[in-house]
């Protein structure tokens, strides 16, 4: 298990490390895809804590060099690649989709502008973790996702921020229910 220091980092953040250590002793992914990666410390965890190839996306070409410095600092370059990409634009995200895990850490207003983009690049019963959606566009983003085929797994309220971690199936068997204490 790769250990983060959480020192400083976003509250939405916390919550996306919150889920990823609930989902580590639930399931296995092999096929990640993480938009919006910032400096990557979500596919860094990823990457080590299932041992799956991880594509980390940002716009931003400083979070590109941010996330490519930390994946060389966890000796992570056979697992984690990083491209350019405005959400899910570039072609590379289609070549190696379909995705078993989705990880985006962005505002709700990208979120509901990828959101076709993502049910897309889902696979069928793979997950799905939102991050950043703070309290008043929660339940536009439940709506969106729910509309499109996704179950709330798990929802972490942390005010103002909502964290979600959906489901893309039908099969009532994978939804688990969870609530922060």
């Amino acid at each position: 298990m790769i250990q983060i220091y959480a020192v400083g980092m976003h509250p939405s953040t916390l919550c996306c490390l919150e889920v990823l250590e609930w989902l580590h002793e639930r399931e296995t992914f092999t096929n990640i895809l993480e938009i919006g990666c910032g400096n990557g410390v979500l596919s860094v965890v990823s990457a080590g804590v299932w041992d799956a190839k991880v594509l980390a996306a940002d716009i931003s070409a400083k979070a590109i060099a941010d996330c490519e410095a930390n994946i060389k600092t966890y000796q992570l370059e056979g697992l984690v690649s990083t491209i350019r990409s405005d959400g899910c634009d570039h072609k590379d995200i289609a070549k190696s989709a379909p995705y078993d895990f989705i990880i985006c850490n962005l505002l709700a207003e990208l979120q509901a502008r990828i959101a076709p983009d993502i049910k897309k690049y889902c696979k069928t019963n793979g997950y799905l973790l939102l991050s950043g959606v703070l309290a008043w566009k929660a339940a536009e983003i439940e709506a969106i996702y729910t509309g499109l085929g996704f179950e709330i797994t798990k929802k972490i309220e942390s005010s103002p921020w909502n964290t979600y971690l959906f489901c893309h199936t039908t099969d009532t068997n994978k939804k688990r229910a969870f609530t922060k204490a």
